[in-house]
């Protein structure tokens, strides 16, 4: 029998240990993927982020816009057209800097001062004094007529198998409808209680629409439509009130005239018409026509995302200009 020498042996007992040990097992590298970060641009927080330092919570939020909330504050993020800010329904602070970096919206943190300032505040309470002399007590004061916040009534025209006008590439009961939505968003934001007749691609009866109207006891009822032509170059807005309570609704239809006027579009006036759901419900209510898909540049300007929400903001502030008159 051969003899091991002592080093040799030594080498098989620290090999053996080793492995037992598994520090003979090579490592495995690390595979997984560093988290990706998104940075907003200099001086811009998340919206997450501005609503935690205002007290807000978010309702919703995409890459396009954002809400945030305590019950009594609404604060509304629109990043396009021009990135504004509204709080409780009035813009504030200056125009531009929200971006969108992956799926998160970013807003300029020079805006929580502009939005702190506009937020309301719950009254402190102030427990009363106690007097044992008892004080006398003035008449009553006549009470200040409150707010109207609705109910209000959106009707996007056509829908389901009634496509409405279609020329250009466009369909009318579509636009509206993105129109109608985005008018709702914005009224709703401002306290206003809306009701919409359809809110997806479903074919609702005109009478079944002026219904709605009438069971909610509707302040108002506005039906969003597109008009068309034979004459391609006819272009512009118009909005029809009902032929048998034009003095009613003539306040209304002026105030959505000065509105609508704001989106650089044509108004064709104001006209009387018969129409089913005008004729129908008993509250103020008129007809617009937002613009004809018959002419090229107002069907272009109607597919466009960015009008669409111009006349949506249009349209809401002609509903709160004539509901706080």
């Amino acid at each position: 029998m051969k003899r091991i020498s002592t080093g040799g042996l030594m080498i098989v007992v620290v090999c053996a240990m080793s492995f037992a040990l598994g520090g003979c097992v090579p490592s495995k590298p690390n595979t997984s993927r560093p988290q990706e970060l998104t940075v907003g641009p200099a001086g811009t927080i998340a919206v997450s982020e501005m609503g935690r330092r205002l007290g807000l919570t978010v309702l919703k939020s995409s890459t396009h816009s954002a809400t945030l909330s305590n019950g009594l504050n609404s604060v509304v993020f629109f990043a396009d057209p021009g990135g504004v800010a509204y709080v409780n329904g009035r813009a504030v602070g200056e125009k531009g800097g929200l971006a969108t970096v992956g799926r998160t919206l970013y807003i300029p943190e020079s805006l929580e001062r502009d939005i702190r300032l506009s937020l309301r505040t719950r009254p402190k309470y102030i427990p009363p004094v106690k007097r044992r002399i008892p004080v006398k007590r003035s008449p009553p004061s006549a009470k200040k007529p409150r707010l109207k916040y609705g109910p209000v009534v959106i009707d996007p025209g056509h829908g389901g198998k009634d496509p409405g006008a279609g020329h250009n590439g466009c369909r009318e009961k579509d636009i509206v409808l993105d129109v109608a939505i985005l008018t709702t968003d914005i009224l709703k934001a401002s306290g206003v209680d809306v009701r919409l007749t359809r809110s997806d691609d479903t074919f609702i009866e005109l009478n079944d629409r002026a219904a709605l109207a009438q069971a909610t006891r509707a302040k108002l009822f506005v039906s969003l439509h597109c008009d068309a032509a034979r004459n391609r170059q006819a272009r512009g807005f118009t909005i029809y009130a009902p032929e048998n309570r034009m003095s009613q609704t003539s306040s209304l239809a002026s105030a959505m005239e000065k509105s609508m006027l704001t989106t650089n579009t044509t108004s064709r006036g104001v006209r009387a018409a018969g129409y089913r759901v005008l004729l129908r419900t008993t509250c103020p209510a008129i007809l617009l026509e937002m613009g004809y898909l018959s002419n090229r540049y107002d069907a272009r300007l109607l597919s466009s995302k960015s009008h669409q929400r111009a006349v949506a903001h249009a349209v809401a502030n002609a509903v709160t200009a004539y509901l706080t008159k």
